[in-house]
């Protein structure tokens, strides 16, 4: 893409894959600037200079650190060059998105917002806590070395042990992390169509579609547990993966 195309920049974090950069957040911004086919170019940052990159930049902060005080910048981070809007958060992205370029697919729909940040807080805790574990194994190898570290020392800080991922029991922890796509299949029950809200995707849908590309990249496109993710609920999440295929462009 022409550099006097691009309008927007956002910040991911790099690792060592080339296909899958980021994280589930960050692509969800990802999905979110595809769908709205706006301008837009990827610089990555590592872990330990997001703070002060978002210091630099003027973004701001998108919650606290684990003493409830200090403020945690993070990742996804838009700068719109065309307005001069430094944007962090991927709904307050997808929302800013809408507003500034209305062209394309409507991530929020008016009146959406509590729905889908209520979906978006659901699939936290409904699937990436039971796969939490999964993903972290898998995730820390793939990771540059610096970001690898300084994640290494955030989860020791909340006390995450990489020795105790799964307490003591991995199968018995990937039967749960199995049975939570059970769940995930009920909220799918009677709607009209492949999406959250039907026949288009919005921004919930960027939220479930990053969460299983960045499953798949953790534990290996070519692993025993993605197959089985594969063919859990008659290969639906792989079938609903590849609805985004459109919007998975690296830029």
């Amino acid at each position: 893409m022409s550099t006097k195309l691009i309008q927007v920049t956002l910040y991911d974090i790099p690792n060592k894959l080339p296909d899958s950069p980021g994280s589930a957040n960050t692509w969800r911004t990802r999905y979110s600037l595809n769908m709205k086919k706006v301008p837009y170019q990827t610089v990555y940052v590592e872990l330990p200079d997001v703070e002060a990159l978002a210091k630099q930049i003027g973004a701001a902060p998108t919650g606290t650190r684990h003493d409830g005080v200090t403020p945690l910048y993070t990742v996804p981070i838009i700068q719109d060059h065309a307005t001069g809007a430094v944007v962090s958060e991927s709904a307050a992205i997808a929302a800013y998105l809408d507003k500034t370029y209305p062209s394309g697919p409507t991530l929020v729909p008016a009146g959406t917002m509590p729905l889908q940040l209520a979906f978006r807080d659901a699939v936290s805790d409904v699937l990436f806590g039971p796969f939490r574990g999964f993903v972290i194994e898998g995730i820390m190898p793939k990771l540059t070395d610096r970001t690898a570290e300084y994640w290494k020392g955030r989860l020791a800080r909340q006390g995450v042990s990489l020795e105790a991922l799964f307490d003591g029991d991995k199968v018995k922890a990937w039967e749960k992390a199995m049975a939570s796509l059970r769940t995930l299949d009920k909220w799918f029950e009677g709607n009209e169509g492949p999406f959250i809200m039907g026949s288009e995707p919005c921004f919930a849908d960027a939220v479930l579609a990053a969460f299983l590309r960045h499953c798949r990249m953790a534990l290996g496109k070519d692993s025993k547990e993605w197959r089985d993710v594969g063919s859990w609920n008659g290969g639906k999440w792989v079938k609903y993966l590849d609805s985004f295929l459109p919007y998975e462009a690296i830029l």
